[in-house]
């Protein structure tokens, strides 16, 4: 199969699989997940720095001391000797103090939070080719998990994923880009906060823009997180929300009920969709929130690069999770991450991923994927509340030919 790597550090198990030829065909069953009565209609997704607190301390009173009066003592005639006049001494020249000059201190650029005149028309997002831009290569020695957010709903309500739509995909064509994920969840089940933080929002969006268009979510809570992620800000967004709880500003502890579950916007039938920003609070901002919350106990996530030799990423590639672990084989199936015109769709800094596969079991899977007629697999443990790191590299992209006709 090629050469297969296996590093582990703290928290990740990290693999590599370099390209791999195989001569029989591998036949599956496909894996549908179907959530009944539920139409989803496309929706858009260290430590924190303390703060200095200057303390002036008062200065000691000068003390005044009683100086002793001494009476002069009786006058006697001394002869005058001519003293020369002491020489002057010259005062030192006067120094000119440097001009004090303002600096602009430089501030974050405003959102333009107004609504488009029209409504987004939905690109042709190119399937199974590589991008043209590489993705970093991420140094296992440095990558950490950053679980800093626990689940937004209720403990005894499954996180049921649509896993037809995950993050940077359009459905198999049918929508947007994804920039959440979505969990199906009953109407008026409670929107708990992911983690302590501020309201920067909380309310409709007709007439502000927060996704692909204003009215996009209907109603809608953003977070401001306390702590920072690499300096920059980290925002959870619920939408399709009914009842909101919270107003802006408005102070929250992780699992504070904010709203509850409903339907609004473009959304017709209740589930939440759940969005991570980083450095800004705006739409181009997300990234995938698989990768931010913490897995419940006895489950991990897979975060994986599907790359040729050039680490340039595969786009819109089904790849293929087996969990043989039970008598009947299990197929749980994902796409890497489509690009958008304006790049809408962002990989972690630490990761430079391009699929994700998280609330899973934890136990051995193998990983499947089949690019130009080449089958690539590879082995992966899942591990309770951890991150295993995967990254298949192919043979290089072919470009199809036209086939010249007699």
């Amino acid at each position: 199969m090629g050469e297969n790597f296996i590093l582990k550090m703290k928290g990740i198990a990290y693999c590599v699989v370099r390209s791999g030829r195989f001569l029989r065909t591998t036949h599956y069953a496909l894996f549908f997940v179907i959530l009944s009565g539920l139409f989803f209609v496309g929706c858009g997704g260290a430590g924190s720095g303390d703060i200095a607190t200057e303390v002036t301390e008062m200065l000691p009173t000068l003390a005044v001391t009683a100086v002793p009066v001494t009476i002069p003592p009786t006058k006697t005639d001394i002869p005058q000797t001519e003293t020369p006049p002491p020489t002057a001494t010259p005062l030192p020249t006067a120094t000119m103090s440097p001009e004090l000059v303002e600096t602009a201190v430089p501030t974050a650029t405003p959102i333009d939070r107004s609504c488009p005149a029209a409504s987004p028309e939905k690109p042709d997002y190119e399937r199974n080719v590589v991008a043209a831009d590489r993705l970093p290569t991420p140094n296992p020695a440095l990558l950490e998990p950053h679980f800093w957010l626990v689940k937004p709903l209720p403990d005894e309500q499954l996180l049921a994923l649509n896993l037809t739509y995950p993050y940077g995909s359009d459905g198999n064509g049918r929508y947007l880009l994804h920039n959440g994920l979505d969990s199906l969840a009953d109407k008026g089940v409670d929107v708990l906060a992911a983690g302590a933080g501020t309201v920067a929002y909380a309310g409709e969006d007709a007439d502000v823009l927060y996704g692909w268009r204003c009215d996009w979510y209907g109603n809608l809570v953003v977070i401001e997180h306390d702590e920072l992620w690499q300096g920059q800000p980290v925002y959870s967004l619920y939408g399709h929300v009914l009842d909101v709880f919270v107003e802006m500003g408005q102070r929250v502890e992780a699992g504070d009920r904010v709203a509850e579950v409903g339907f609004g916007g473009v959304a017709t039938h209740p589930h939440l969709h759940f969005e991570v920003r980083v450095g800004r609070n705006e739409f181009s901002a997300t990234r995938n929130p698989l990768l931010w919350l913490a897995p419940e106990t006895g489950r991990g996530v897979i975060v994986g690069r599907l790359v040729d030799g050039e680490k340039r990423p595969w786009q819109g590639t089904r790849v293929t999770l087996i969990d043989g672990s039970s008598e009947e084989v299990e197929f749980i199936d994902t796409w890497t991450y489509l690009d958008d015109p304006e790049h809408l769709i962002n990989p972690d800094e630490d990761y430079a991923e391009n699929f994700v596969f998280g609330d899973l079991a934890a136990g051995n899977y193998e990983l499947f994927a089949k690019i130009q007629g080449i089958e690539y697999r590879q082995s992966v443990a899942v591990k309770d509340g951890e991150l295993s790191f995967v990254e298949i590299v192919t043979e290089p992209f072919m470009t199809p030919t036209r086939e010249v006709e007699d």
